[in-house]
This record gives C-alpha cells, structure tokens and sequence, in this order.
C-alpha cells in the first residue's frame, strides 16, 4: 500500500412537378351547323410535395453495468537513503516505465527548475551527452526530464532486459549533472524565443493574467512572464545549487510499472541509487505554505481586465474565480456541477452558446488541481463584435446553475459519463502510475482511486447547484484579450457596471 502522503443529409426532396396533359382537337371544315367544342377538361391540381423525411436515429441502447475499477495494491519500499519506490506491475508485455520524480519545480524555481531539467541530459561526471544519447538509442528508448509546477521528472519506457541499463543512466544524470555553459546559454535563447511567441498568444496572455489577478502578489500559482533580463540573469551556479538544493534521494520517489516486481526491482534500484546523497535536516520549505487561508480572496466587484492586443479579430476570454485544492472533500461535487455547465460537447455551455446561438467553436468550463486552492474558469474565444453576447450568456448560464438544481437527465448522464470513463484510466500500467503520482502530488489517501467511483455516486442534485452557489461566483475574475478600441465599448454594454483595467501584452497595467 502507498505511503501517506473532455446534416441531416440533406434528404433527397423528390420535387414533383406534373405536367398538365393539354389534349388537342384537330379541327374539319365546319358545316352549316356550327359545331361546338367541348370545353377544355380542366388542369389537374399538382400534386403536393411530399414532407421532408426526419431523420430517424435509433434509441441510444441502455447503460449497462460500470465496468469493474481494477486499482491493484501498490508494492512500495524506500532505500536506505530515503529513496521512496513505488511498483505497479503489469505482465501483459515486457515493457517497464521508470519515472523518477523529485518534489521541486517551477513554484519553487521557475526559470531555473526547466532549466536544470533541460540540462540533466547535456552530459555528466562519468559520460559525455553524445554517449548517453547512443546508450539509450541502442536499445531503442529514449531519457526525457521535464519540470512541472510542483515536481521535476525523469522518465524512460524500455524493454525489461534493459531496465538496468535505463536506470542506470536517470541515476548518473540526477546525481552527477555537469551543466555545460553553452547549453545554458543556448536554453537562454530559446526561452527568450518561447517569451516573444508568448506575448503574442492571446490565449497565454489570458491564462498568465488570469492567474496574476486571481492569486496574491508572488504566489507561485499566479506569476507573471519573466522578462529577458531575468532570463540573462540566470548562472550557471544558480542551476547547480538549485540541483544541489532539491536533487536528492529523501526528496524523491521512483515509480516503476510494467513487468516488474518487488523483488526485481529493490536489487536495481539500491544498485543505481544506493549511493544518491541525501538531505541533511529538513527539506526546503514548500513555498505555498508562505500563504495563508485569509489571503485567497474572492473579487469585492466586478472588474475585467482587458488586454489590449490590436489587430486582433477576437476576444479571448477567461471568466472564473478560486475554488478548491485537488484533495477537499468537495472535490468530487464540484467536478460534476462543472461538467454539466461546461465538461465537453455536452455541457451547457457547449450546447447553447456554440450550438443554438453560434457564438464561438468552443466553449468548456474546467476546474485546474493544486496543492493550495486552485481555480474554477469558463474559457472560449468569440469574434470581436459577440463579445457583448458572449459576455451575458455565459452570466446567465451561471447564474442558471446557481438557481436551481439541473434536470434529472443531466445529472444523470454526467454521473454516468464519469462514472463509465473513469475504469479507461486505469487500463495500463502507465495509468495506474500517473494516478499515484497524482496521489504523492497532491496529498490524496492512498486508497482515493479505489473509492472514487463510489464518492461520484454519492453526488446528489442538491449538491451540485450547493457547489455552483459555492464555487461559480457571479462577481468572478473576468480577463479578455483583445482589440481594447473595439472590445471595451461592448464590455460596457454587457457589463455596465464594471470597472475596466488596461493591460499591454507585457501584462503591465496601462494609464489611461
């Protein structure tokens, strides 16, 4: 067991168009007597166009019994350094993931957390990068690191008969970097790149912004782009304490699933890792627990926040508030209010401003996990002259969900559709893995994949409009990217009483 811690065909219209059958006399040479034609027999009425077919689609068949949710044990051990080793086993095909992932990353460093992660491949103590990358194409896999919010990760999927060789190489990489000068600098060159093609994102620009106004000042969750000098700033020293700091045994874990044991793998591991320094006294402090309950805050009034992006044909726009971190009891009552508003073509949103009213592709509503509260948006795109009505439909459909509870259908097939697709995430190995690490990122109880199913099926009709009065907020955060000339005038006519702040594609607030 663990440890703590989204025509009608046309029908062929036959048209029928009789044609009057006109019947001529030959006239003769007339007689004395005068001979009277017959009146002409009258045209026969056109027979009427036959109805349009409906379409006819077949009853959708019953839902049958959920499939079983096959979450196995967990087999875990943890090295005499501290390492923690979780093993998921799937004999199925001869094929083991390893994915070796250290809790730290951008919220605690975020340039230089991708950074160090970037690097961990450009060469070590003991092997020069053209060896590791032969090493490992011999056998027909690869090594990737990546740096998340919360976490950095190492992973390779090889052959069983080359899981020693792949673990080998991931342990000489996070224990004995060399962080060459020329691959810093060129990562400096193409975060600068990945900054130009930012700004002109609206869609970056609307999530940046929107988690710089619905977080405190220098939360981790709510950062603002960094700008080139920051990136500049960036040593080479700076990668290594970072790695120094964080890349260490006791605050690691390692995942192995596939075909694999307990007993296959401690040998390796304590063989490859054995010898992985740890941390002396406590770990750095997680940066979240620099802010309080009383600092997130929900807006006072309506404001929206504007950037203005010129020459833009559409509005970009964000609409939410915070909600709730990934691990509240109320997790699973909200996840279904949000899928009946906006969780796919199904949703509410997805139905009626895209389908009957035709105001954008895509409309969806979702709610993004966190160790600290994370947030509940709408987000859609609309051209810029449906910015008004996209605006007062989407409040209306918020405002609906806060009113009253939804219909028996809807809270029927939302359950359903959650209930019915959570066992096709738990079909591989892979899955399976990518849920404990959910559970170690988030502080979730060891059996939580066991026992969800059964928490959805609790949900009531009650407590979906509860969550909706709750965590669907009709004074959200509202952000729009766009042309600020065309876009504020239908703001206004949307939402006349609120105030609009300006932004240029920086993010810095604009005088006005």
């Amino acid at each position: 067991m663990l440890s703590k811690l989204s025509r009608t065909p046309l029908t062929h219209l036959a048209l029928w168009a009789t044609v009057a059958a006109f019947t001529t006399t030959s006239g003769c040479k007339p007689k004395k007597e005068e001979t009277v034609l017959p009146e002409p027999e009258p045209e026969p009425e056109p027979e009427p166009e036959p109805e349009p077919e409906a379409r006819k689609y077949p009853e959708p068949p019953a839902a049958g019994e959920p499939r079983p949710v096959n979450f196995p044990e967990i087999q875990s051990f943890t090295t005499d350094n501290g390492l923690q080793v979780y093993v998921v086993e799937n004999h199925e095909v001869p094929l083991v993931s390893a994915q070796l992932v250290v809790r730290a990353g951008s919220m605690d460093e975020r340039l230089i957390a991708d950074m160090a992660a970037s690097m961990l491949g450009e060469g070590t103590k003991k092997r020069k990068k053209a060896k590791i990358d032969e090493a490992i194409e011999q056998v027909g896999a690869s090594i990737s690191a990546s740096a998340n919010t919360h976490d950095t990760s190492v992973f390779s999927r090889v052959l069983k008969r080359d899981l020693g060789l792949a673990l080998d190489l991931m342990a000489d990489e996070v224990q004995n970097p060399v962080f060459p000068e020329d691959a810093l600098k060129k990562l400096k060159d193409q975060q600068k790149t990945g900054l130009k093609a930012a700004k002109s994102d609206p869609g970056t620009l609307a999530d940046t912004l929107f988690g710089m106004v619905v977080y405190p000042p220098g939360h981790p969750y709510g950062r603002p782009l960094p700008t080139d000098e920051e990136i500049d700033a960036i040593s080479v020293d700076a990668v290594k304490k970072f790695h120094d700091t964080f890349y260490r045994s006791n605050n690691a874990y390692l995942i192995l699933s596939g075909d694999i044991t307990t007993a296959e793998a401690e040998p390796l591991v304590k063989k490859y890792f054995g010898k992985w320094k740890h941390i002396e006294g406590e770990a750095p402090a997680n940066p979240l627990n620099a802010f309080k309950a009383d600092q997130y805050v929900h807006p006072s009034k309506l404001v929206v926040h504007l950037v203005d992006r010129p020459g833009s044909a559409q509005s970009e726009i964000r609409i939410g508030n915070l909600a709730l971190a990934r691990k509240h009891p109320n997790w699973e009552k909200f996840e279904i209010a949000s899928t009946i508003l906006g969780g796919g073509t199904t949703g509410r949103l997805f139905s009626d401003i895209r389908e009957a009213k035709g105001l954008t592709y895509g409309i969806y509503s979702q709610i993004k996990p966190g160790q600290a509260p994370g947030t509940w948006q709408i987000w859609t795109k609309t051209k810029t002259k449906k910015t008004a009505e996209m605006l007062t439909a989407i409040f209306e459909h918020i405002d609906r969900m806060r009113s009253a509870e939804p219909s028996d259908q809807e809270f029927k097939d939302a359950i359903s559709q959650t209930v019915g697709s959570f066992p096709l995430e738990l079909e591989t190995a892979q899955q399976i893995a990518g849920k404990v690490r959910n559970i170690l990122t988030f502080g979730l109880p060891s059996d939580y994949y066991k026992t969800y199913r059964d928490k959805v099926l609790e949900v009531s009709k009650g407590d979906v409009q509860e969550m909706a009065q709750k965590y669907m907020l009709m004074v959200p955060h509202i952000v729009i990217v766009g042309t600020a000339s065309k876009v504020e005038p239908l703001i206004k006519e949307a939402l006349p009483n609120a105030e609009i702040i300006l932004y240029d594609t920086d993010l810095k607030p604009l005088a006005k």
